[in-house]
């Protein structure tokens, strides 16, 4: 199981949070990106991605897509 840590700073206050879900993680880095915090992701090897690399986190995510 994958563990994802999302650090995010803004005007001086530091917050981590972290998941084992790729969606969620990158869901939170996005909308704490949008309000205008400072965004990046660790994951479990400590490979670092920044706002424009997010959506590779989305290919940690090895559930099948669901088909209609």
């Amino acid at each position: 199981m994958e563990l994802f840590t999302v650090h995010a700073s803004k005007d001086g206050e530091w917050v981590e949070t972290q998941n084992t879900s790729p969606t969620l993680t990158v869901a939170k880095a996005n909308s704490l990106h949008k309000t205008g915090w400072g965004v990046h992701i660790t994951d479990a090897d400590g490979r670092r991605y920044g706002p424009a690399r997010f959506n590779e986190i989305l290919s940690f995510d090895r559930k099948s897509p669901i088909k209609f």
